[in-house]
């Protein structure tokens, strides 16, 4: 028995307890009819809602709280959940402004991708704030200690996330007062509440939850109301925009997965049993389904591996198709705000909010393509499981190059970034002072150069660090002969995308600011390997110095035949062609 706490606004009831009977589909392959019940709190009850006889959806309102907290309390003697209680933070629901533009500041300059992405405000689920990957970079939430015992959920990206689908409805001429806009905020809180129900009820996040559907079955109705648009709501699920020419379906699930229904199957089925031995072999004939592609589980700590189809706010089973779709979505928004934003009377500061809003969606789906490149599938199956797969499986070689050409396209190409110059100049910021928000003493127009740059970097570092270099080089021993991305196509590839006007050159060569800037990076990038100031496979560094090489030919061959150059473009190639012969002339001191 759920109770809605009486401070719950009227119109979000309904929705919380839809969230809580989801689950009663799932008890029902667990023997049970209408297992959960929901019922109101009076205005005038005689207990309150820590009251441990109620189980109570709460309602707080804090300023930047975005969280959910699922609570429980359970009998030390025997793990059976006592009492449960869910806490929602009217944070989720505001879609209070969030200035992005903090990514590129100084402070944030030496965070890796991963870092950036991963950011562990999401959830504590199970793990102490110590245990988290990244715990000193990014600022945390400030909550009593005892918070962390429990799941923490969601954050502030969750509200980012909310945002940004309220936005893509915008362009749709979807009013904040129509019924599309609040049947997108209902589904929105429906999930949270079925999210934190699963919690209380003993489950843990499940973030293969996402790779259920292939994108082409995402915004089928028919489909997803019946099979559930995820295998898990155990997931963080960002909103489902639908590809362009598309037609939308539901946003959010609208019904429990069937990982939830199997994994409350396995946990609440009665077990008329006179042994604990005999009750095993009951179980393990459940477990023994865990193999099945539906089922597949991987929980906060296997975030921060390498597993491409293990993200927070993903989506479908082809993520890699599916983020190509949203980095298209930016990019229609971004034309969208161009042409829409502000309306007549509204700050030009509003936009910029927004703009940084599309930027980190652009962000966000361009990390989970790198994961791709190098990456492996990591199975807990046991040995003579169904699947007969095992532990480890690299991506499929087309597939990493698949995103390769992806990152090509949308991160390192001339035209990646080719925003309208009335559209940067509209990017102002807010002037407004007040209470906690303390106008800017720096520079006031947008710093695109550095956001690009930001973007790009962070993408050439991730690719070609040493973690990653390491595991490819491994791969190249667990995969077949010709089914591995080897080292020197990896190198190949980005040198060639990267330096396209000096490998490829025409007869009007001009390098833009944009790519000049890239193609420093790489370069310093190479140096570093070359003269050991970074930690790579020696291969690596082999790779560099003939890649070096290869690159001094080309600018010797294009400075000579060139026609006229413009002086950024004549400056630019002649000091990149100096640093190769100093970096590969240098006298290095060997570790």
């Amino acid at each position: 028995m759920f109770w809605i706490e009486n401070a719950v606004p009227l119109e979000y009831r309904d929705a919380i307890k839809e969230g809580v009977l989801m689950w009663n589909l799932a008890f029902e392959k667990a023997g049970f009819k209408n297992a959960i019940e929901v019922r109101q709190m009076p205005n005038d009850a005689k207990w309150g809602p820590a009251d441990v006889r109620y189980n109570t959806i709460r309602w707080i309102n804090t300023v930047d709280g975005f969280f959910a907290l699922g609570p429980t309390r359970v009998n030390p003697l025997n793990g059976e959940i006592l009492d449960a209680d869910i806490i929602v933070d009217a944070s989720f629901l505001r879609g209070l402004k969030q200035e992005y533009r903090s990514l590129v500041q100084p402070n944030q300059s030496q965070l890796t991708f991963s870092q950036l992405m991963n950011n562990p405000n999401l959830c504590t689920s199970g793990l102490g704030k110590q245990d988290v990957p990244g715990k000193d970079i990014l600022p945390q939430l400030e909550l009593p200690s005892q918070a962390i015992e429990y799941d923490l959920c969601y954050g502030m990206e969750a509200a980012n996330q909310f945002a940004l689908g309220s936005l893509a409805l915008s362009f749709q001429n979807i009013m904040p007062s129509s019924s599309q806009m609040q049947n997108y905020i209902h589904q929105y809180l429906r999930l949270i509440i079925a999210h934190e129900v699963g919690h209380t009820l003993g489950l843990r996040h499940n973030f293969r939850g996402s790779t259920g559907l292939l994108p082409e079955e995402l915004n089928n109705t028919d489909i997803t109301r019946v099979k559930g648009l995820t295998t898990s709501v155990m997931d963080y699920v960002p909103p489902n925009l639908a590809p362009q020419n598309v037609k939308q379906g539901d946003y959010f699930p609208t019904v429990v997965g069937v990982y939830d229904k199997w994994a409350i199957q396995y946990g609440y089925t009665p077990i008329e049993a006179a042994h604990p031995l005999a009750e095993r072999r009951f179980l393990e004939q459940i477990a023994q389904l865990s193999a099945k592609p539906k089922l597949a589980y991987a929980t906060d700590e296997d975030m921060f591996d390498v597993d491409p189809d293990v993200n927070a706010w993903d989506n479908s089973s082809d993520v890699l198709r599916y983020s190509r779709s949203q980095l298209d979505n930016a990019r229609v928004m971004w034309e969208r705000l161009n042409k829409r934003y502000p309306a007549t009377g509204e700050s030009y500061s509003k936009l910029s909010e927004l703009f940084d809003k599309v930027f980190l969606h652009y962000l966000r789906h361009t990390y989970f393509i790198t994961k791709y490149i190098g990456g492996q599938s990591f199975n807990r199956n046991h040995a003579g499981s169904s699947s007969g797969k095992l532990p480890f499986e690299p991506v499929p070689v087309e597939k990493q190059r698949q995103a390769l050409a992806t990152l090509q396209k949308y991160i390192f190409a001339a035209d990646a970034f080719n925003f309208p110059p009335e559209l940067l100049n509209k990017l102002a910021p807010s002037r407004w002072m007040h209470r906690g928000n303390q106008v800017t003493m720096a520079r006031l127009d947008y710093p695109i150069h550095d956001s690009i740059y930001m973007i790009q970097s962070l993408v050439l570092q991730e690719l070609l660090s040493g973690d990653r270099l390491t595991r490819l080089r491994d791969i190249e021993l667990k995969s077949k002969t010709g089914q591995a991305l080897m080292l020197p196509e990896l190198f190949d590839t980005l040198q060639n995308g990267i330096w396209t006007e000096v490998v490829q050159p025409n007869d009007t060569l001009q390098i833009s600011s944009l790519r000049r800037a890239l193609q420093r990076q790489h370069l310093k990038m190479m140096t570093s390997m070359v003269l050991r100031t970074t930690e790579v496979p020696e291969d690596a560094r082999t790779l560099a110095w003939y890649n070096l090489r290869q690159l001094r030919e080309k600018l010797n061959k294009t400075l000579s035949n060139a026609g006229k150059l413009d002086d950024y473009t004549q400056a630019h190639l002649e000091e990149t062609r100096d640093r190769v012969n100093k970096a590969l002339n240098a006298e290095i001191q060997s570790k």
